[in-house]
């Protein structure tokens, strides 16, 4: 396995209001600052209600996060759910918030001032992602059904909108989004148990800037046969992508027929329109497009459905997982729920396990990728999987109050505890009762893509009942930071003698 195959243990977990205090705000999100170079002293930002909190990660005795900044916003009703950074054109980090307010506003980290407020939405802000190719191009996802995409620049400060995504997108609320590797590529998720797969112009456009931003009505992939109730995360692993959805207990790994983001994508006009109508004898029947289910795909096909992770006590929606995928290490997945409990997968160990085990994920020989992507998402189009298009599992009538919802049990305030002893970290296993093959299938086997995948590792943070909401790596990997209910950050780390050196090749 290697040292790229150690899985965090939990050092510390706190609330920055201290152990005396009763503030029970819920941290909605976190993020680590992607520009720092690995090695250096990570930066996350956390934000929730009315506050968004700067904190440097460190490597001390009885202490493992310094507080650098508090914005606390304006508006004392404020719900804030989503942050992201950018960066000034003088390298000043910024960090980008949003919440109830249709607003997203830009702060600039190092002089504590707001640099721009951001406007056009005409409800709440869900989420936030920043492009990878570039820190001047922002993505947001809204109450009211559509997707955004902003310019950045300060040229176009005055008429910042430069792409609206609407129309036979979402239908109902937009819960989550997701760049691809290229930023040409947008996921988003949302309320309709739709997951929308857009194509992003490259940015700025001749439309950039202007008060007529470029219209994108039709997603080139559109489905809402993967999940059955609230999408609220959606990432690419590379050309897959991995994707859960409230009161399921699993998230799920899957790919686009045919989609590979080194060909150019296909033209709008082979984007299949929704349908509208059935036929009833020789009558036809007009339904709506929110009572329509289906997948549409400009790259023609559907979906394959790959794996399945195990994610239990997870059937709030808002509860979202983080991906670590940087060249030269392992990918990892890590995920939490309603009971304090964190799931680590190690992606490199499953796909050589499935590459050993099952000669019908065996690929055949190509060269590496420039960029170093996991193996596992090159070549998904020559993969010969045999799995079938998948259709609904059923479907569910989701609750929104349950967004309100939280653990039943209150926390135990504390300034920070230092993890120590076996109690904290423990490696998930199946019951004794199951055969060696049976387990070696939930844990490292690739097989049945309705079979879940049990964790590598399993993590609770003790003495304490809270609801995990976000997590996020540091770019080096080193740095594992989970937030949830009840004000609470846990941090987790591995390599504390340092970050070993990229493997050569694909990783």
């Amino acid at each position: 396995m290697g040292l790229h195959g150690e899985l965090p243990s939990l050092r510390a977990y706190l609330r920055l209001g201290g152990k005396d205090s009763n503030d029970t705000t819920t941290w909605y999100d976190v993020k680590f600052y992607p520009y720092t170079p690995p090695g250096v002293d990570p930066v996350f930002a956390v934000t929730g209600g009315c506050n968004t909190i700067i904190c440097r990660c460190v490597l001390q005795k009885e202490s493992c996060i310094e507080v650098l900044r508090v914005y606390k916003d304006e508006d004392t009703d404020a719900a804030l759910n989503s942050v992201e950074w950018s960066q000034a054109e003088n390298g000043d980090p910024l960090v980008c918030v949003s919440g109830n307010n249709p607003q997203i506003k830009i702060l600039n980290v190092k002089t504590g001032e707001l640099v721009t407020t951001l406007t056009g939405h005409g409800d709440a802000v869900n989420d936030l992602a920043i492009s990878p190719v570039t820190p001047k191009i922002l993505a947001s996802a809204s109450n009211d059904n559509t997707v955004k995409v902003w310019s950045l620049d300060p040229i176009h400060r005055n008429q910042p909108t430069a792409v609206n995504c609407f129309g036979e997108g979402h239908k109902e609320t937009v819960l989550a989004l997701g760049f691809h590797r290229t930023g040409q590529y947008l996921l988003s998720g949302g309320m309709d148990t739709k997951v929308n797969l857009w194509v992003i112009p490259k940015l700025p456009d001749q439309n950039t800037g202007t008060d007529k931003p470029t219209l994108i009505h039709y997603p080139h992939f559109s489905s809402t046969e993967i999940h059955t109730d609230f999408v609220d995360c959606v990432r690419f692993y590379g050309d897959l992508i991995l994707s859960r959805a409230s009161k399921e207990n699993k998230i799920l790994l899957w790919a686009i027929d045919n989609f590979n983001s080194e060909n150019p994508p296909p033209p709008y006009s082979s984007v299949p329109m929704p349908p509208s109508r059935i036929s009833k004898g020789t009558t036809p029947i007009w339904l709506p497009s929110a009572q329509t289910t289906g997948t549409r795909s400009a790259w023609g096909g559907r979906f394959q459905r790959l794996l399945q992770f195990e994610e239990p006590y997870s059937t709030y929606f808002y509860i979202r997982f983080g991906l670590f995928h940087e060249p030269g290490k392992h990918p990892i997945l890590v995920a939490g729920n309603e009971k304090s409990r964190l799931f680590f997968w190690d992606l490199q160990r499953l796909e050589e396990a499935g590459a050993i085990e099952d000669s019908a994920f065996k690929r055949p020989e190509r060269k590496a990728k420039k960029d170093n992507v996991a193996s596992i998402t090159s070549g998904i189009s020559n993969l010969p999987l045999g799995l079938p298009s998948r259709m609904r599992e059923g479907s569910a009538v989701s609750n929104a109050s349950s967004a309100a919802q939280s653990s039943s049990s209150m926390p135990v305030s504390t300034t920070a505890s230092v993890a120590t002893g076996t109690g904290s970290n423990t490696t998930s296993a199946p019951s004794k009762s199951k055969t060696a093959k049976e387990k070696d299938d939930r844990t490292t086997g690739i097989g049945d893509s309705f079979h879940s995948i049990i964790a590598h590792k399993t993590v609770m943070v003790p003495k304490i009942t809270f609801t995990v909401r976000q997590l996020s790596w540091s770019r080096g990997g080193e740095w594992c930071v989970a937030v949830g209910d009840h004000g609470m950050i846990a941090i987790f780390t591995r390599w504390e003698e340092g970050i070993p050196e990229p493997t050569g090749g694909v990783s």
